[in-house]
């Protein structure tokens, strides 16, 4: 059986995760994950412009902001995916995270709260969401 593919999440980095999904509860939280590849090297925590508990949006003026700025780093970061938290659920996409995701290139990452703090990731492509492995190195 092979391997399910992996996304690195420093541990580090996956504190910086549960700490920015703990502050905003009862909210979800939402920001980046920055890197290279399949290495998320910072989280890049975003205001959640949505109404209500159960959704998130990111400003799209903020991710263009960010984009911009990445250009500039030597060796290249980029954009490799999105976080956000599920205050009162697992760490599974919902049928609103599938349908909104929008670039099956990026990799979508999950605190749940449902069991405590779990931290998910997945790759979300035609409708579909496939987990992750997450390794600290």
């Amino acid at each position: 059986m092979p391997a399910k593919p992996r996304l690195v999440i420093p541990d580090r980095v996956r504190r910086a995760l549960v700490r920015h999904a703990n502050r905003e509860r009862p909210r979800e939280c939402c920001g980046f994950l920055v890197g290279a590849a399949a290495r998320a090297a910072f989280a890049v925590p975003m205001r959640n412009l949505a109404e209500g508990r159960s959704r998130y949006q990111i400003d799209p003026a903020a991710h263009i902001d960010l984009r911009r700025v990445l250009r500039q780093f030597d060796p290249p970061l980029t954009i490799i995916g999105v976080y956000h938290s599920h205050p009162r659920g697992e760490g599974t996409p919902s049928p609103t995270d599938i349908s909104e995701a929008m670039y099956s290139s990026w990799f979508y990452v999950i605190v749940g709260f449902g069991r405590g703090p779990r931290v998910r990731a997945f790759r979300i492509s035609k409708q579909r969401a496939r987990e992750l492995t997450i390794s600290p190195r």
